[in-house]
Parts: structure tokens; C-alpha cells; sequence
């Protein structure tokens, strides 16, 4: 198997023989689930809009590098939105995403993004053991 892939393999050292150690390196890609909030109320905007403002604070806070960065929205609902960026890149996403305000194009009003859940897996932002946020 690749080196760089998730694998299985017998943990020796184990004191139960036969148990199996899992373990699971370099995801390939990094999930957030976020919310668009802003001063004042928006008019809701469609999946495009959304993805420009992402694109938008990338290019802001990390310059031409940072609007580079893919962003894929994986499920959207105004103002929510699941989105999935490369791992290597993950951090900096999320500090783009919570540091930096920008305003609306529709009527300036300063808006943010906000990070609800994030994981490396899919499964850890479409569900929760909490209450519907």
C-alpha cells in the first residue's frame, strides 16, 4: 500500500494478541461547515455569490496565493454552507474565514464568515452530538 494513504495494520506490541491498530494519515482534504453572518439582515444570496466571498476573503487575508486556494461547497442553504479545501491548506482557510470582515456588495454591510464544526472527515461537520445549531 501507499505510504500516503489510510491503512490497517497488526499492532505487535499489542498485550491482546490479534488486535487491530488503526491508522489513519494524510487526508486529502479538510471540512467546514461555516455561516455567513452580517450587521444587519442580507437578502439571501445564491451558491455563487457565496463562493465569491469566499473568494473573496481568501484573496484579502492571503493575498493571489490565497484566492488560488480551491474551495468546493459541498451543500449550501443560505447562510449556511459545507465547504471542503485541500488539507495543506486548512489552516489558513480558517484563519482567513475568522479574521477577516468584509462588506456585502449588495448595500455594504460588514459581514464574517463563522466556523461552526470542522474535521478532517466529511462525516464530523454534517452531524453533530449537539443540539441543531
Amino acid at each position: 500500500m501507499a505510504s500516503d494513504s489510510a491503512h490497517m495494520e497488526i499492532d505487535q506490541s499489542s498485550p491482546i494478541p490479534g488486535t487491530l491498530k488503526t491508522t489513519i494519515s494524510k487526508q486529502p482534504y479538510y471540512y467546514f461547515a461555516i455561516t455567513l453572518a452580517s450587521s444587519s439582515p442580507a437578502a439571501p444570496i445564491d451558491v455563487t455569490q457565496y463562493h465569491g466571498y469566499i473568494t473573496m476573503v481568501l484573496t484579502q487575508w492571503l493575498g493571489a496565493i490565497g484566492g488560488g486556494i480551491p474551495v468546493d461547497i459541498l451543500d449550501y442553504s443560505y447562510p449556511r454552507a459545507t465547504i471542503r479545501v485541500p488539507h495543506t491548506n486548512h489552516k489558513s482557510v480558517w484563519q482567513a474565514m475568522t479574521l477577516n470582515p468584509f462588506s456585502l456588495l449588495s448595500d455594504n454591510t460588514q459581514a464574517y464568515f463563522q466556523v461552526l464544526r470542522n474535521s478532517a472527515f466529511a462525516m464530523g461537520v454534517v452531524t453533530s452530538s449537539r443540539k441543531s445549531m
